[in-house]
């Protein structure tokens, strides 16, 4: 009888650059636990999914692309890790594809959902060399969207939930990581804090540079420096009540955003970033041409 592939135990949400790679990297540390990386694109794995025997299928499939041997059993077992978690942002996207997953495991898989201020992301999303034009207004709405989902979702399995926040895990990094072993039922591990000392399981980029450094609080405040004020309350007015719920204070200032300027934020993201898009292909179809023909003529 062929072995039903392990099925995370564990499910990290959150948005783009709000800490889910640093969550990823401490909780790998850990010597019988292990969280997959974004490696394995989540839409190949939940993209017109019908039953969880298809999600199972689909992980075995990706993880031996990226591995390129065995399945996600044989690496736990070679490991000697006990199970695993997986996390991508874009995980956001697939609710119902979890929901199967949810049934299946009969409420034991566990979420974490890990999140940072809105002012902190948006920063992050313009000084990301690849932020494809993201302004204020326009990061504004990317996070409220995926928050308000990803908060409507923890509603719905709110007993299988823990919700994190960023500056917190940088703050205080063992209780933060305490509170996440005790949700998924994982002992302790003081290795989880060296996480820095480990070499990571994906390739080190511009953008996740810190996630290989000891947590610096420094970082969660950094916005309040390179944001001007009126990105700041362009911040504060599109996703005010999203940053109160989740607890961070915004300033008293009443502001508005007219529609012109609307008009000019989403007009500016969509020329910018399909300018950055296009010298991004560009770059690597340049790139994939001098790996296959480069090397022909030496």
């Amino acid at each position: 009888m062929k072995e039903k592939i392990i099925l995370p135990r564990l499910f990290i949400l959150g948005t783009q650059r709000s800490g889910t790679t640093l969550l990823t990297r401490v909780l790998s540390s850990h010597p019988h636990f292990y969280v997959q990386n974004e490696g394995m694109p989540v839409r190949k794995i939940f993209s017109s999914t019908k039953s969880v025997d298809d999600i199972r299928a689909n992980i075995n499939k990706q993880f031996y692309k990226i591995r390129k041997s065995g399945s996600i059993n044989d690496f736990l077992r070679q490991k000697n890790i006990d199970s695993w978690g997986y996390k991508d942002p874009q995980l956001t996207e697939y609710t119902d594809s979890l929901d199967l997953i949810i049934n299946a495991s009969k409420n034991k898989t566990k979420f974490v959902l890990i999140v940072r201020d809105a002012r902190g992301v948006v920063n992050s999303y313009i000084d990301n060399k690849w932020g494809l034009g993201t302004n204020a207004y326009t990061g504004a709405l990317r996070w409220k969207r995926e928050v308000r989902e990803q908060l409507s979702f923890m509603e719905k399995h709110s007993d299988l939930f823990l919700i994190i926040r960023f500056e917190d895990l940088l703050q205080d990094m063992e209780a933060s990581i305490r509170a996440v072993c005790e949700h998924i039922d994982l002992e302790y591990a003081p290795s989880m804090l060296e996480y820095h000392q480990k070499k990571p399981e994906y390739k080190e980029k511009r953008e996740n540079l810190n996630t290989s450094k000891k947590p610096d609080s420094t970082i969660a405040q950094k916005w309040r420096k390179t944001l001007s004020e009126r990105e700041i309350n362009i911040i504060e007015y599109v996703a005010g009540d999203e940053l109160s719920r989740l607890g961070y204070e915004i300033s008293d200032k009443h502001v508005s955003v007219s529609g012109l300027e609307k008009f000019y934020y989403l007009a500016h993201q969509k020329i910018i970033g399909e300018i950055q898009l296009q010298y991004r292909w560009r770059k690597a179809s340049i790139s994939d041409f001098f790996d296959k023909f480069g090397n022909h003529g030496r």
